[in-house]
């Protein structure tokens, strides 16, 4: 049996029979796998490191780059290293309450409730926070007394942060993460079933008929996929916050070795990464290396992969992100990246989808935008052209003059009816960071003055009744 916050989760978990043939195939299918997949990542990660290096002794010695951060490096807190993310909360005079919702195909999630240790009075207006791919709720409260949670907490707001499946647990009612079932799931499921899941929970244990919510790439992308498939949660929101975007795809797609895993039919991908985890090594090599060891080896995997740096960050707390980065995820999960945000610069289940719903709430979504002008992954300024009154949002007078040209002829009633992709979301407010990257919206050194006073400022304006 699994406890849940209020209730027992009743749990029967029974191993899909299969003939010894059937076992036989799977087993050679993981070592074709492992072979394949293997001396791939061993290259990038040689290349990846290499690049590091290289990268780190041209910025000290070539250029001579002073962060300004730099002397907050030195300002060491008393902390340790752990994979515990209640530890962290704790350290900062703050209690994280632990609660396990069931989503509707059975997946058992993992939420934190957190608040201040010594407040024992009524709780605020609920805000939950999404993470993004590979990562967890953990990346909300590992900078220090400046982590978002935090600033939340602190602003009397009843803060939440949740966990897709396979992420903080691999419960489920029913399946074996041992067997290949059950990680059958992708974007399709962490929008329809986790994400409605996570909002519905908080909504029921708080009282509120709305709750914020604060999305960080996937984090935010499933919700999009969410209020696409199923617009009617539009009505449990009061706000929703997007970090760094991840609906369009940026130019980082174009380029090696992404283009090459993008460029794979879906037969040699299942052939590489088979039908269950992806590249569970990860885990493994995240249990058992150093931590600084290992942040080492995964943050120049990371960045070299995914063009994101530690430029904004304080480097004393990457030790930390990467106990909590990378996270286990399906591989299915990444077969649907690569199918919409790779192949077609969307992610999937987005494009078009709301135009067949009638029905909609008359009440709008005050919808905010962070991105960074140095974020390569996603394309941040194209998703908020989408908007009305955005249409020329983040272009230059030579690109305006040209579109300009081009649209000359367009007929202005064709462009009052232009559909938009989320009817159900009014675009409040954008804004745009200089040079931060695709993490700093979450991680960087100053999101306490850059991002937090904005975010505050527009949940301060929104309706929780």
């Amino acid at each position: 049996m699994v406890q849940s916050k209020n209730s027992t989760i009743k749990v029967n978990i029974k191993r899909i029979k299969r003939t010894w043939i059937q076992h036989t195939l799977i087993y050679l299918k993981t070592i074709i796998s492992v072979l394949l997949s293997a001396p791939i990542l061993l290259i990038l990660l040689t290349i990846a490191t290499i690049q590091t290096v290289t990268k780190e002794l041209i910025d000290t010695y070539y250029y001579k780059k002073k962060r300004p951060q730099e002397s907050q490096e030195s300002l060491i807190p008393i902390e340790l290293i752990s994979t515990d993310e209640t530890y962290y909360a704790s350290r900062w005079g703050y209690k994280s309450e632990p609660h396990q919702v069931v989503t509707e195909d059975g997946y058992i999630l993992t939420m934190y409730r957190i608040s201040k240790k010594a407040n024992k009075g009524p709780r605020g207006k609920p805000v939950l926070i999404g993470h993004g791919l590979f990562q967890c709720s953990g990346a909300f409260v590992l900078n220090e007394k400046n982590s978002l949670s935090f600033a939340l907490i602190d602003q009397g707001y009843d803060v939440w942060v949740g966990n897709n499946r396979s992420i903080a647990s691999l419960d489920h009612i029913s399946l074996s993460h041992e067997d290949q079932e059950y990680w059958n799931w992708g974007l399709k499921e962490l929008g329809m079933y986790d994400f409605p899941a996570m909002v519905e929970h908080v909504c029921s244990m708080t009282g509120f008929s709305k709750v914020a919510y604060i999305g960080h790439s996937q984090g935010n992308a499933q919700a999009f996929i969410g209020l696409s498939l199923l617009p009617e949660i539009s009505d449990k929101l009061s706000c929703f916050i997007a970090l760094a975007p991840a609906v369009f795809s940026g130019n980082l797609v174009n380029t090696f070795p992404l283009c090459l895993l993008i460029s794979l039919n879906d037969w040699i991908y299942t052939l590489m990464f088979g039908s269950g985890s992806f590249l569970p090594i990860m885990s493994l090599a995240q249990a058992f290396i150093e931590p600084k060891l290992f942040m080492f080896l995964a943050y120049s995997m990371f960045s070299y992969l995914f063009s994101w740096w530690d430029s904004h960050w304080l480097r004393r707390r990457k030790a930390k992100y990467f106990q909590f980065t990378p996270r286990p995820v399906s591989s299915k999960l990444i077969a649907d990246w690569i199918a919409g945000w790779g192949r077609k610069g969307v992610c999937l289940y987005i494009a078009d989808q709301n135009n067949h719903h009638p029905k909609l709430s008359t009440h709008k979504v005050p919808l905010v935008i962070f991105y960074g002008t140095a974020d390569y992954l996603v394309n941040g300024e194209r998703f908020v052209r989408t908007f009305d009154g955005y249409e020329t949002h983040g272009l230059s007078p030579s690109q305006l003059a040209k579109d300009s040209s081009n649209h000359e002829e367009e007929d202005s009633t064709k462009k009052l009816n232009k559909p938009t992709l989320f009817p159900m979301l009014e675009l409040t407010h954008v804004e745009r960071l200089k040079g931060y990257e695709h993490m700093d919206t979450i991680w960087g050194h100053d999101n306490h003055k850059t991002t937090y006073p904005i975010i505050l400022n527009n949940l301060e304006k929104a309706r929780w009744d």
